[in-house]
């Protein structure tokens, strides 16, 4: 009888163990956005702004823009490693070290469908006053092309390095 009681203890055990260890991915990927959309604000992936990144202890992995990628390490407060951007243009991965962006033009792929009013549950107006995937940030190849499309749809030049050290400190991204 001592001998099934131990046996039973034991397969219970066993079996809460790989219920704790089966169960997390299981949930994530039931619970995960569907293809095609950025893990972190859940928004539809556009080809021409992805980013790959890797935040500190991570895997790699893809996000609709720059902005969400580096406010997703600001909200972790774990450092951001872009591995690569794509370029506006031609919606082909570029290195994210060379590349020109464009922050706060008028044209965002992610934020397009909304303005600076929504309306809340209750049908009431309210005004954005931050968005993850704001300022938009575009990249570009070249300076040349980078600065084409700014003297179209404004917005201000900047480096990687500038938008890093930006997002590392307290003031907002622009």
């Amino acid at each position: 009888m001592e001998n099934r009681r131990l046996w039973l203890i034991g397969a219970l055990l066993v079996a809460g163990v790989a219920t704790g260890v089966v169960t997390p991915p299981i949930w994530r990927w039931w619970t995960g956005p569907p293809a095609g959309h950025c893990p972190y604000c859940l928004r539809h992936e556009h080809k021409e702004s992805l980013v790959k990144f890797q935040a500190d202890g991570e895997r790699v992995t893809e996000a609709c823009c720059l902005s969400c990628a580096l406010n997703y390490g600001r909200q972790a407060h774990k450092s951001v490693t872009i591995v690569s951007v794509t370029d506006h243009e031609s919606s082909k991965p570029i290195d994210p070290n060379t590349a020109v962006f464009v922050v706060g033009s008028d044209v965002s792929p992610c934020t397009h469908l909304h303005d600076t009013m929504q309306v809340g549950p209750q049908r009431e107006a309210f005004p954005v006053r931050w968005d993850r995937c704001m300022p938009n940030i575009l990249a570009f190849a070249s300076v040349r092309s980078a600065e084409v499309f700014r003297s179209e749809h404004g917005g201000r030049l900047r480096s990687l390095q500038d938008l890093k050290q930006q997002a590392a400190s307290a003031e907002p991204l622009n």
